[in-house]
């Protein structure tokens, strides 16, 4: 069975906007104006600029530095107080972030309950890999995983078909013996799909309503996975 990380096993929603309210404040000190429109660029510009960090477009400082300096710019600072404030924005962010994080409730009895029945656990997220790893140490999963696999060591990511065909073909696995269960749509179930693999979304707020998706509301609902027919 292969997980995504974030907001499935672990409430990154959370740590990220605890990581903001402590961005706010040194922004403050830069001069940058700081409120909900700094913060809607913010929300506007990260998942693009990280797409292009995961394609390769972007190295990893520069998409980490440009998705807190451009809304600086935007909202009215000047430009090299924006640079000098992404560069700290940059490093308080990810600290928190990546180290102040919780898994949700449900997941370390899931992780324990499948492992018990036999299961293989991976892992298998997108991100830079140095942030990626400091999560799984806050969070102490590894004693729960057998592999883990991040996107930025595997050189493919999420939701590329090849990126899933790496990962079964380092666990020696063919997509009918295996699951990947993730919280995107885009990401992890489709991507999934696309390579055979079955996929199951775990949708925490009840927000899916369409067909054709097999889907949980907590990772409580997993064992019964094992025995479900493919």
């Amino acid at each position: 069975m292969i997980f995504d990380l974030d907001d499935t096993l672990c409430d990154y929603g959370a740590a990220r906007q605890r990581a903001k309210r402590k961005v706010d404040l040194l922004l403050g000190e830069h001069g940058v104006p700081v409120g909900p429109a700094y913060w809607a660029r913010f929300d506007e510009l990260d998942p693009v600029l990280f797409a292009r960090f995961v394609d390769g477009e972007l190295a990893r400082d520069e998409y980490r530095r440009l998705r807190f300096e451009i809304p600086a710019i935007d909202v009215g600072a000047d430009r090299p107080a924006a640079a000098a404030a992404a560069v700290r924005a940059n490093a308080v962010y990810v600290a928190c972030a990546n180290t102040d994080i919780e898994l949700f409730d449900d997941a370390l009895p899931a992780l324990t309950s499948l492992r018990a029945a036999g299961a293989e656990l991976s892992l298998f997220t997108n991100g830079p890999s140095d942030g990626q790893r400091a999560k799984i140490r806050a969070l102490g999963l590894a004693p729960y995983l057998d592999h883990v696999f991040i996107s930025e060591e595997l050189g493919a990511a999420k939701p590329s078909p090849e990126a899933f065909r790496a990962v079964l073909s380092a666990l020696g696995r063919t997509a009918r013996q295996s699951v990947m269960v993730g919280d995107s749509l885009a990401t992890d179930i489709a991507g999934a799909r696309a390579a055979g693999i079955r996929a199951v979304l775990l949708d925490r707020t009840g927000q899916w309503s369409g067909p054709g998706v097999e889907s949980i509301a907590g990772l409580a609902g997993l064992p019964r996975l094992l025995t479900a027919p493919l």
